[in-house]
């Protein structure tokens, strides 16, 4: 009979205990056929990709409710490759821990930066911040884009005030001979269909100051139920003084199962002379079709290119694939 009773407590004890607890496994296969063609030397590749959508992973993330509001989190999320594998770290995309309550939410670890929610922001309705988004060509002209997760981090997520959100988010280089340290601050609010937001991020290299960059962006979208659109602005300096001066926009319509997708971007880089050196633009277009909550067929076309200060191309490339992505 007692040992009947000590069973019971400890099955209740295991029952409490996974009521407060709770992790998942997730993940993401994304696999599209298409052509890539470079249009200056007039070359182009049929490929198998991983990722146009978006990125491949495999994630694990948990909580424990501490009592109080106060929980503890965790999320592991790694890159996957399933065209070609290749040996990947585990944790390279998201490797957190911290704590989260009515204070907001805390992490530690590797993670995106409190900016690179704000860029996010830019082209969630252009081409789903995908490959086939034009910014992932056209911006970075002169400056260089910038660095959207960083190692060694320390970030802290407000709650919201209103509809209002700040967040920060500081890298530690752990290198005393160049400390280049990764540190991004973010304003932004939401109301119903509206969200707008302000970003800044600075990339510091203090044994190379040429190499310092620093983004200032302003993002915003707006769901208007037949359509959905968003826009930014960014202006990129470094250490020389060469500045780049971006925008895009992207539309997004749905249509029963289908989603179409416009997007476009432009950017121009000039010295510290203000002189330009450098100028880039392309759009895209592109479709989704749902085919259950988790499972979406997609079909997208890019084409972005970049001339030097004599007007030059120095980049031509089209993209257009077709491809299935699946969430588990």
């Amino acid at each position: 009979m007692k040992a009947k009773l000590v069973a019971l407590a400890v099955l209740a004890a295991c029952g409490t205990a996974y009521a407060q607890s709770h992790v998942s496994v997730y993940g993401r296969l994304d696999l599209g056929v298409g052509s890539e063609k470079d249009k200056i030397t007039n070359q182009s590749k049929s490929v198998v990709s991983s990722g146009l959508l978006t990125t491949s992973r495999l994630g694990f993330r948990g909580t424990e409710d501490l009592g109080g509001g106060l929980k503890a989190i965790f999320q592991i999320e790694t890159a996957l490759a399933p065209d070609e594998p290749v040996e990947t770290k585990l944790g390279d995309r998201t490797a957190i821990v911290g704590l989260t309550g009515g204070f907001g939410t805390l992490k530690l670890g590797r993670t995106d930066t409190t900016f690179d929610d704000i860029r996010d922001l830019a082209v969630s309705s252009s081409l789903w911040d995908s490959e086939f988004t034009p910014t992932k060509n056209v911006y970075g002209v002169g400056v260089g884009d910038y660095s959207s997760r960083a190692n060694n981090q320390i970030r802290y997520e407000s709650p919201s005030f209103s509809g209002f959100t700040f967040g920060a988010s500081f890298s530690l280089d752990e290198n005393a001979a160049q400390k280049r340290d990764i540190n991004a601050f973010n304003i932004r609010y939401r109301a119903g269909a509206l969200d707008v937001g302000l970003g800044y991020q600075e990339q510091k290299h203090e044994s190379a100051p040429a190499s310092d960059r620093e983004y200032t962006a302003l993002s915003g979208a707006y769901n208007f139920g037949v359509a959905r659109v968003s826009a930014g602005y960014q202006r990129a300096k470094d250490g020389n003084s060469a500045k780049d001066n971006e925008y895009s926009l992207g539309v997004n319509v749905p249509v029963d199962k289908f989603d179409f997708s416009f997007g476009y971007a432009n950017s121009k880089a000039e010295n510290a002379a203000g002189a330009t050196i450098g100028k880039a633009s392309g759009f895209a277009l592109g479709a989704t079709y749902s085919l259950s909550k988790r499972t979406r067929l997609y079909a997208g076309w890019r084409d972005t290119s970049r001339k030097n200060a004599a007007g030059v191309k120095t980049f031509d490339e089209r993209l257009y694939a077709a491809g299935i992505r699946h969430d588990f």
